[in-house]
């Protein structure tokens, strides 16, 4: 029974490594043709380039990384683009934090009682009210 255990320990700990790496992937996506850009720089500019019997637009494979881009543009599904249109930040009020200084107060007291107030019960003695 405690073999099972430790194998579904093992199984919650991959799935979860699975699942990281998937949203890893899915975020690197839209960065990927930069990536390839920025390690095939110079394999592109040689070979790639539309431009390279043109020196003087020294475009280093820049075309070629703008039609990646417009190709992976092409290919993204028209629901998942965000137009910055329909969501405006102008408006937003951002808040500043106070000081950590401000938040972190640490009071010591050098009594032993907290309420520090004076009453006697001895000074003022209960008279009862005169009667006659």
């Amino acid at each position: 029974m405690v073999y099972l255990c430790k194998n579904f320990e093992f199984l919650h700990k991959l799935k979860a490594i699975f699942f990281v790496f998937l949203y890893l992937v899915a975020m690197l996506r839209s960065i990927q043709p930069y990536i390839e850009y920025a390690l095939n720089q110079d394999y592109i500019a040689t070979f790639l380039c539309i431009n390279k019997n043109n020196p003087k637009l020294q475009c280093h494979g820049k075309c070629h990384l703008a039609k990646a881009l417009e190709k992976q543009q092409e290919s993204t599904p028209n629901s998942l683009r965000v137009s910055l249109k329909n969501y405006p930040i102008g408006f937003v009020t951002i808040y500043k934090l106070k000081k950590i200084q401000e938040f972190i107060s640490v009071s010591i007291s050098y009594y032993s009682y907290k309420q520090l107030y004076d009453f006697d019960y001895n000074r003022d003695a209960f008279h009862p009210p005169d009667i006659g």
